[in-house]
């Protein structure tokens, strides 16, 4: 394969995974907008996040066995499609129950966006090609949080809501013609059949009852729904508490995503002066718990310009750690279950979007009182963070 070949793939593939990872900060500023248009209330609009994270939760568990017994070209290009029909679908059903549905079914697209791509980088390019192919595709995580939030924002005042998902399902669909014609299938030694049903059961057993892997776990689930915590209520609690307009509120994620880069750069540099990941990890943890202290603090602030402050610098903290969490974890898992790193990987991950689904669902209960419950739903995770590691602190060095 030619470079500019391969420069073609992982351009496509960075592409796809931005479209992928945007699909929920497109419309996260619209959530208050659509709750007066269906005239429901935020506990059922919120079910669109809430369904999508139990989505990817239930799939990225399959999806790469399924590319390896199918074709990564295949699998790619159908998880594309069905990620923009059901956009498509959701720009112009009226029924928020049916929406729920097609996010369901956007999830399955999005975890093979999320997945295959690394896979297809994996099979086409050598080691030193394939880090920085993936340190180019997972810019789109931080990419994604900032630039999504604000074309979505902008899009739905001048066009409504659900002109974001037209364009997710419309940037898709391109994609797909494009992948059609460029990208070749790059697995050359597929799956002849698939393992029996009890290899599964038996190796997600073995993950399940290892308290090395049930620390790594708690940490980075817990983690990350001290986040998505934020996520769930924020809108609410900018937009419609503190009277911000949409477009002011989008701006606030171009601040997370320099959050998350100035974490990740932080243990960039921890991790070339030779800090062990299970220290930087211990860092994050503490981070977390500081951000969500400060968070706490906007409880006690009677002024609303004040509180917005406080509760901004506290989850800025809190995304920062995330990137101080997330890698060392998720590599200590894969370098400690080498034998089963797919599988590993895959159910750490499943389980960190189905906690986070739960912190979704629990935080949407306050939606009457959003900054009680930011505090109380972001504190309880960010305990969960701090008593994960410090009980399992001794296996995980």
């Amino acid at each position: 394969m030619t470079k500019q070949q391969k420069f073609q793939i992982m351009l496509l593939m960075t592409i796809m995974f931005f479209v992928g990872v945007s699909a929920t900060d497109i419309y996260i500023a619209s959530l208050p907008r659509m709750v007066l248009d269906f005239h429901s209330s935020p506990s059922v609009i919120n079910l669109t996040l809430s369904s999508y994270s139990l989505g990817v939760a239930f799939a990225v568990l399959f999806v790469g066995e399924i590319s390896s017994r199918f074709g990564r070209r295949r699998c790619l290009l159908l998880g594309v499609l069905c990620f923009s029909m059901a956009a498509f679908l959701i720009a112009i059903l009226p029924s928020i129950q049916l929406i729920i549905v097609l996010r369901v079914i956007q999830a399955f697209g999005c975890a093979v966006i999320i997945i295959v791509p690394r896979l297809v980088l994996k099979d086409c390019m050598d080691e030193r090609e394939q880090i920085t192919a993936n340190g180019i595709l997972l810019m789109g995580l931080i990419i994604s949080p900032a630039v999504a939030p604000i074309v979505g924002a902008y899009l739905a005042k001048f066009w409504g809501w659900r002109s974001c998902f037209a364009s997710s399902g419309t940037l898709g669909l391109i994609l797909v013609v494009w992948g059609y014609f460029i990208l070749p299938e790059t697995n050359r030694n597929p799956l002849l059949h698939f393992q029996r049903p009890s290899y599964y059961l038996k190796t997600y057993f073995q993950l399940l009852t290892n308290r090395m892997f049930l620390a790594l776990t708690g940490v980075y689930a817990a983690g990350v729904a001290a986040y998505f915590t934020f996520i769930g209520i924020s809108s609410y609690l900018y937009i419609d508490h503190w009277h911000m307009s949409p477009q002011r509120y989008s701006l606030l994620y171009l601040w997370l995503s320099g959050a998350y880069l100035s974490g990740n750069q932080i243990m960039q540099y921890l991790n070339g002066k030779h800090v062990s990941s299970v220290k930087i990890i211990r860092f994050g943890v503490y981070a977390t718990f500081v951000g969500a202290v400060v968070v706490g603090a906007a409880w006690f602030i009677p002024s609303p310009t004040l509180a917005m402050v406080v509760v901004t610098a506290g989850v800025l903290f809190m995304r920062s750690s995330n990137a101080l969490i997330n890698p060392p974890t998720q590599i200590r898992i894969m370098s400690h279950f080498e034998q089963n790193s797919a599988q590993a990987l895959g159910l750490n991950m499943c389980i960190g979007f189905a906690v986070s689904s739960l912190a979704i669902s629990l935080v949407t209960l306050f939606a009457r009182q959003p900054l009680t419950g930011l505090v109380l739903v972001s504190g309880f995770f960010a305990l969960t963070v701090v008593c994960s590691y410090r009980f399992n602190r001794k296996i995980l060095y």
